[in-house]
């Protein structure tokens, strides 16, 4: 394993829509991919040009307790390339991008079906939080 991980560029958001469709099954849109780019960063690995793993993170503010933090969506990688460290190569990096941005905390929530990223994350140092996410949905076509 060879591959740097670099932000995704905008040239490379079509890329990035056939890794998101492949890894998470959502089809979904270029401008939206554009107006993500904006609020979050998207950390990637390439591999002859084609997106094997990614990562997304924005940084928010806990203004009561004056934390700041990272929440982590959307990290993924393609099947054939699962196990081989790229995950935590990702997750190396977010680190750097943390400390340089002085953030107190990273986040991140996952299903509780999905045990080997249960693993993962307590392997990279992640706890889990006493808490449970309630989610109340407006609008019935989501």
């Amino acid at each position: 394993m060879n591959n740097e991980v670099e932000i995704l560029k905008k040239e490379d958001i079509k890329n990035y829509i056939e890794f998101i469709k492949e890894v998470f099954e959502i089809d979904t849109e270029y401008s939206k991919i554009e107006k993500l780019i904006k609020t979050s960063k998207i950390l990637v690995i390439k591999e002859v040009g084609k997106i094997i793993a990614s990562v997304t993170f924005e940084k928010r503010i806990e203004y009561i307790k004056s934390k700041t933090y990272y929440l982590i969506s959307y990290l993924g990688v393609l099947k054939n390339y699962r196990r081989e460290g790229y995950a935590t190569l990702l997750f190396n990096e977010l680190e750097k991008f943390a400390i340089k941005d002085k953030v107190d905390y990273l986040e991140l929530t996952s299903g509780n079906q999905r045990k080997n990223a249960y693993f993962f994350y307590k392997d990279k140092g992640f706890k889990v939080k006493d808490s449970t996410v309630f989610v109340k949905f407006i609008d019935n076509n989501y």
